[in-house]
């Protein structure tokens, strides 16, 4: 709700339409149960006048609910639809703020994030929006039905009310083993996500090495415990939920025997004995729908757990953090000295063992060893996406600890051995290697990389779309792409 809280004006007029709906239901229980009891009457003058008059009251409530009820589903939509789109942007906003080993978590892949994101945010809106109204209509239709009920004959209302307790303890007890269940299903399904992600990603891989069959089998069994779950919660669920609506019908059973009686020893009239009834029967049933959201809340529950745990998460070296200190020139002296390293995933293999070594400005070294040795390791230490366990890297004669991490990593340009095309134009691709903003830049970069010509042949030229990791047309470009000029920061 904190971060609702932009959004009071419309949770405030949202809560009053829902109990105003709320408070409709108990006086249509007073109107219909006068009604009723003018049927009753012999004289059909006074049935004609007293029915045409409440059935206006009818067309006004009907008016009056057609306002609140948009106005409910209105503003509790919207402000339920900006808390998830503020869930979304907040969560992707904390994973690009982590750091590398945070993503060398297997709990942390590709797969598992991208489902977490999809699901999560959309999955708190069953304790929020419209189900959030809902629960707040229904309620104040339980206490005005109680307060009328009382006014009307409180010994009946007495007895009707005994009878809550018992649907509020089900209806707990529901929620508690699906909460249980809700949590297990979420990790399964992030397994499943993940299995999905990677099989799909390395779509040409899997065909080519006919592993379809492998990957459609290790995806059904991830999906064996969310599904033997389901059919669990289908027996408590459908249990809990048959007695709170069974409930109701007892209740009317005993209400109008109960009733009968106070009626013959004269302590209660017709009249009052339907309004008691209906006051507090339709607040039950209010009460056995909000119930029926107990799934929903569960789920939304564990998601909004997972949620801001992720997004209160602070990273050992944030890459969206602006301070540290901005150097007026670089001049690329760097020094490893006595570095020791291992991964946070792996922290009983030792890749760094004292490592030492100085490269000064306008030298060139090349790090040559087995896989594994540490030769990619160096760089990312380099660009700081691991911090070394022991000693430090310098550059110019300060610890990388003490720079600014966007100022860093902008004075390094990296010619990986699998380039990366984004899913945007080839022109932003280029830009992205540098601060480069104007056509004429971009268009010096790729002459200088020897692919203006293929570009400037395409239909599009520098608008054509790479697509998802570079399509057939420009896939070829990738190598060359990479060495282009704008790629590493000009100097």
């Amino acid at each position: 709700m904190r971060l609702n809280s932009s959004e009071w004006p419309f949770i405030l007029l949202g809560s009053i339409c829902a109990i105003i709906n709320g408070i409709l239901q108990p006086v249509f229980a007073i109107i219909l149960s006068k009604i009723i009891t003018v049927f009753a009457s012999p004289d059909n003058d006074y049935v004609r006048r007293q029915s045409s008059a409440y059935a206006l009251m009818f067309v006004g409530l009907g008016v009056l609910s057609f306002l609140t009820m948009f106005l409910q589903g209105f503003c509790f939509g919207k402000s339920g639809e900006i808390l998830t789109l503020k869930l979304r942007l907040k969560a992707f906003t904390s994973m690009m703020r982590q750091d590398l080993g945070w993503y060398d978590d297997n709990r942390n892949s590709v797969g598992a994030l991208s489902t977490r994101l999809a699901s999560d945010a959309a999955q708190v809106q069953g304790a929020t929006g419209a189900r959030l109204a809902t629960i707040v209509q229904n309620f104040a239709n339980l206490a005005t039905g109680i307060i009328i009920a009382f006014v009307n004959g409180w010994e009946l209302t007495l007895l009707i009310i005994a009878v809550v307790p018992i649907v509020a303890l089900a209806s707990t007890v529901e929620m508690n083993m699906l909460s249980g269940h809700a949590a297990e299903d979420k990790k399964e399904l992030e397994a499943s996500g993940k299995v999905a992600t990677e099989a799909i990603d390395n779509i040409r891989t899997v065909v080519s090495l006919t592993r379809e069959p492998d990957f459609e089998s290790l995806y059904q069994e991830k999906l064996v415990v969310p599904y033997e779950n389901s059919q669990k919660k289908a027996h408590v669920y459908g249990l809990t939920f048959s007695f709170g609506q069974a409930m109701v019908y007892f209740t009317y059973a005993a209400c109008f025997r109960f009733g009968a009686f106070l009626i013959t020893k004269g302590r209660m009239t017709v009249e009052g004995v339907f309004t008691v009834i209906l006051s507090i029967i339709f607040g039950a049933m209010a009460v056995g729908e909000a119930n029926s959201f107990a799934p929903n809340y569960a789920k939304a529950k564990v998601s909004a757990s997972h949620i801001m745990m992720l997004i209160n998460r602070e990273p050992s070296i944030d890459n969206l953090s602006h301070e540290g200190e901005i150097p007026d020139k670089s001049d690329g002296d760097l020094r490893f000295d006595n570095v020791k390293f291992n991964y946070p995933s792996r922290p009983d293999v030792p890749i760094l063992q004292g490592l030492n070594l100085s490269v000064r400005k306008g030298e060139t070294l090349a790090l040559v060893g087995s896989s594994g040795c540490g030769k990619s390791t160096t760089i990312q230490l380099l660009e700081r996406f691991y911090d070394p366990r022991d000693g430090r890297v310098v550059l110019d004669n300060i610890n990388l600890k003490n720079l600014n991490i966007y100022w860093l990593r902008s004075q390094i340009g990296i010619v990986s051995q699998e380039p990366v095309l984004f899913d945007c134009t080839l022109a932003e691709n280029i830009s992205y290697g540098d601060t480069i903003y104007t056509m004429e830049e971009i268009e010096a970069a790729a002459r200088a990389a020897n692919i203006h010509n293929f570009i400037d042949n395409l239909p599009e030229k520098y608008n054509t779309q790479a697509g998802d990791k570079g399509n057939a047309a420009v896939r070829w470009t990738e190598a060359t792409y990479c060495h282009s000029p704008s790629h590493p920061p000009q100097p």
